[in-house]
């Protein structure tokens, strides 16, 4: 088990930013300190962004609910958080990338306020024209395939046409591949938000001025 400790170690220092991603995993080894990345995004139409074969489903009201296949529904509701129709009750919209009659990825937006559960639970202010990634899942067959960036590009640019003017998401500061994906996307750093390891909601730091979080 150290053994594979430290190969996972010695993996993470010879990627890029690896050696900040390792430095927050000490903070929370030793100081207990859970450290998230806050994000910001200038929102830009760049037309649907959908790879050839692809479609990007949304689902905002209850006809669209009506409209899309149980299956795909089956597949979605999972992993959103709360359930899909919970989500849209409370606001709340679903993104997903679906190719044939498979969803290869799926995400959740939350418009003007943004209720999350991790690192605790914690609500989030971004203002009626902003929005906030709460929930980012791309599923299991699918990874390593670039779904989840596919995604994130179609969705910006759809919320772009819908009016939105930024959105803001939080990652875990040790979690590499996430923290990469959103920086090569142009995401851009918008502030830390920490917690200790238990769960406890400590504040933020530099956060944007258009984000409030609040517990």
């Amino acid at each position: 088990m150290r053994a594979l400790w430290n190969h996972e170690r010695m993996a993470l220092l010879r990627e890029r930013r690896g050696p900040r991603s390792l430095a927050f995993w000490l903070l929370r080894k030793v100081l207990a300190l859970d450290v998230y990345t806050l994000f910001a995004l200038p929102l830009r139409d760049v037309g649907t962004a959908c790879p050839p074969g692809c479609t990007l489903l949304r689902l905002v009201s209850e006809d669209d609910l009506v409209r899309c296949p149980d299956g795909l529904l089956d597949q979605i509701s999972p992993h959103t958080g709360a359930g899909v129709r919970k989500v849209l009750a409370q606001g709340g919209r679903i993104y997903a990338l679906i190719e044939g009659s498979t969803v290869r990825s799926q995400t959740r937006i939350d418009v003007g306020v943004a209720r999350i559960h991790t690192p605790c639970r914690l609500t989030c202010e971004v203002g009626p024209r902003n929005a906030f990634l709460s929930f980012l899942y791309t599923h299991p067959t699918s990874r390593r395939g670039g779904w989840a960036k596919k995604l994130l590009m179609a969705t910006m640019s759809s919320m772009a046409q819908e009016g939105l003017q930024m959105c803001f998401s939080h990652v875990q500061a040790t979690n590499l591949r996430s923290v990469n994906t959103f920086l090569s996307l142009g995401w851009q750093h918008a502030g830390w938000l920490l917690a200790s390891r238990g769960g406890r909601y400590l504040g933020t730091a530099g956060a944007h001025r258009d984000l409030r979080v609040v517990s």
